[in-house]
C-alpha cells in the first residue's frame, strides 16, 4: 500500500510549477518538441538540471516517457492540460498586476512554431518572463 500524503492536489501541482526548470519545460514543450540542447538554451539552465526536471516530469506523466521520431521531447495529454492551466494562471496574475498599476496590458503574439532559437530566446526575455518565473 502506498503512503497516503496529506498534501492537497493543489499543493502537489504548485510544487511542480514553482520549480522554474519544470515550469519552463512545460511551457516550451507545449510550444513544440525540443531536444535537451535546445531546452537548455530556452530555459537558461545547466543540462544536468534539465535532465533532472525532465525525469521528474516523466515520472509525473507530464512529459511523454520516450522521445518522438526526431529524438525530441513532447508533452503528454496531461502535460498539455497542465500547460494550459499554467498559462491561464500566469495571464490572470499579470492582468491583475497591470490593473493595479493602471497599465494597459500588452498584446501577446506567440512566435511562429518553427521560429529559430534566437527568436524564441528574445520572446522569452521580452514577454514570457513577465508572466512566468522561467
Amino acid at each position: 500500500m502506498k503512503n497516503v500524503s496529506k498534501q492537497s492536489g493543489f499543493t502537489y501541482a504548485k510544487k511542480i510549477l514553482d520549480d522554474p526548470d519544470q515550469a519552463g519545460l512545460i511551457f516550451w514543450l507545449g510550444f513544440r518538441p525540443f531536444d535537451e540542447d535546445e531546452l537548455a538554451v530556452l530555459i537558461d539552465s545547466e543540462s544536468t538540471a534539465i535532465e533532472l526536471a525532465l525525469q521528474k516530469l516523466r515520472e509525473n506523466g507530464v512529459v511523454n516517457p520516450i522521445k518522438d521520431d526526431k529524438q525530441k521531447w513532447t508533452l503528454s495529454n496531461d502535460g498539455e492540460d497542465l500547460r494550459n492551466m499554467l498559462i491561464s494562471l500566469s495571464v490572470w496574475g499579470r492582468q491583475r498586476m497591470d490593473d493595479q498599476e493602471e497599465i494597459i496590458p500588452q498584446l501577446i503574439v506567440e512566435p511562429e512554431q518553427m521560429a529559430d532559437l534566437k527568436s524564441l530566446v528574445k520572446f522569452r526575455d521580452e514577454v514570457v518572463r513577465k508572466y512566468m518565473n522561467i
